[in-house]
């Protein structure tokens, strides 16, 4: 279960007739009435207050919540506290209230209450072990987006057990979630991307297979920007038709076809004066190819079934394609081809990296993912399956290496043996695996197949230095020629 816990703001939730007046009614931009009506994923919303003379609001602010939002479940609890800044009196009262619910995911909204009830919040979260966040509310006056944030307040113990180190992360950036290692072959790409960030007016085009890294690469771009305080906004071409894809890109307007129920900004508007990243390039159409350079060359949209209007926005393109060789073949357009590329990045495939790179993402995402998962042990792999790990092609990247790492920590504990590994990695694809006895058993099969198992015949086109030589070879690999004689 999902909760929300929080104090009664009594100044802030409500309006009042003066500082001390009477209430008046609820707030519907204050901190506790804004969690449901801008930020709710949660099963239950545990509201306590101070104590007598706090019912009323309590109860008007859940009645008002629970009007406009009746699938929303509260609870109003009387923590019955006297003194608003007694820590010695708050703590015990919040720290069982937390015991009580500890099997459930608690996000802890700080924002409302006095000071001292946060400190007591942040006691409780360091030192109770529960799967607990805690959570703070920026307004938008405050917000360098003009958006009311909520935040994330990153609390990790230092050496010193009376201090802590704080760190706050925007909940809107989970893209940006600290989950991806720049290894040393990585740097020089990241610090070519650092330097293009600065021209903020420049197209990026990034090649790289699937999960390479090339959605983070243009995110580093635009955090590295000018744009930086502006929307990134990310768009699968691939996962759309035409029309749909389109409509998405440029919006349209009321009635421009059938279900247009009203004027809708399309993802480039949303994104003046910030960055958007066009993934999959390689799979629009050709009309789609003539939009998108229309959109590049005159730096304006056209919604269907609108006028043209002016956008500022810096294109990121990324595909795993070869984009030349689809000019060539007349499936791309040179033109677009080359807005695109003004300046070309490359993300190779985590095949490709050294050992080390490999080595270095496991043990990232080995303590990452512990951390994640709230496990207090990490998985330890051994010898045998990291060298399985190093034959294997890893087709799907980081992502694929990434979620090996997360299943292992739901299905496993201690040690990680070969046994404990997807089959795929037990037994690669022969033609898929990097390691070089694999690649020789794999040719040695291929040969015999074509001389039908004839073993002198495959011997010679082979080239061992005897025929000695190449039986030990089939005794080493288990390979029976007589399986090839049909």
């Amino acid at each position: 279960m999902r909760t929300l816990i929080s104090w009664l703001a009594y100044n802030n939730d409500f309006h009042r007739g003066g500082e001390k007046g009477p209430l008046k009614g609820v707030n519907k931009e204050g901190p506790n009435y804004s969690m449901h009506k801008y930020f709710w994923s949660y099963d239950r919303h545990i509201l306590l207050y101070s104590g007598i003379g706090d019912e009323a609001g309590a109860e008007m602010l859940k009645n008002e919540i629970i009007r406009e939002f009746p699938e929303h479940k509260i609870e109003i609890v009387n923590a019955n506290i006297k003194d608003p800044i007694n820590l010695a009196e708050i703590k015990p009262v919040v720290e069982a209230r937390l015991l009580d619910i500890e099997g459930d995911e608690i996000d802890i909204f700080a924002s409302p209450g006095t000071p001292t009830m946060q400190v007591a919040w942040y006691i409780c979260h360091t030192t109770l072990k529960l799967k607990t966040r805690i959570l703070q509310m920026r307004p938008p006056d405050k917000a360098k987006t003009g958006k009311r944030e909520l935040i994330e307040m990153k609390i990790e113990q230092s050496p010193t057990p009376v201090t802590a180190v704080i760190k706050e992360k925007r909940l809107a950036e989970r893209g940006m979630k600290e989950n991806y290692l720049i290894t040393n072959s990585l740097k020089p790409v990241y610090d070519l991307a650092e330097k293009i960030a600065q021209n903020d007016r420049t197209t990026v085009l990034i090649y790289g297979e699937t999960g390479t890294g090339k959605e983070h690469l243009a995110r580093y771009i635009h955090n590295n920007s000018p744009r930086k305080d502006r929307e990134f906004i990310t768009v699968n071409c691939s996962a759309f038709g035409d029309q749909l894809l389109e409509s998405r890109l440029f919006g349209y307007k009321k009635g421009a076809f059938t279900g247009a129920e009203k004027d809708t900004k399309g993802l480039f508007q949303m994104a003046d004066r910030g960055t958007i990243f066009l993934d999959e390039i390689g799979d629009i159409s050709p009309y789609m190819q003539q939009a998108l350079l229309r959109v590049i060359q005159e730096k304006e949209v056209h919604p269907l079934g609108g006028k043209s209007e002016k956008v500022d926005v810096r294109i990121i393109a990324a595909t795993n394609r070869n984009l030349p060789e689809m000019c060539k073949e007349g499936k791309f357009r040179w033109d677009l081809y080359y807005r695109l590329s003004v300046v070309e990045l490359s993300l190779p495939p985590l095949a490709e990296r050294p050992h080390e790179d490999l080595e270095m993402m496991i043990d990232f995402f080995l303590e990452s993912k512990r951390k994640e998962l709230m496990k207090s042990n990490p998985l330890v792999l051994n010898r045998d399956t990291i060298t399985l790990l190093e034959k294997y092609p890893w087709p799907g990247n980081i992502r694929e290496l990434e979620n090996l790492i997360e299943s292992l920590y739901v299905c496993c504990e201690g040690e990680i043996k070969p046994e404990h590994l997807p089959e795929r990695f037990r037994k690669p694809q022969k033609t898929g695996s990097l390691s070089w006895k694999d690649a020789e058993k794999a040719h040695i099969e291929y040969v015999l197949k074509l001389k039908k198992g004839n073993q002198r015949q495959a011997w010679q086109a082979l080239g061992y230095g005897s025929i000695n030589t190449f039986r030990s070879k089939l005794r080493e690999y288990g390979i029976n020629p007589a399986d090839f004689t049909r």
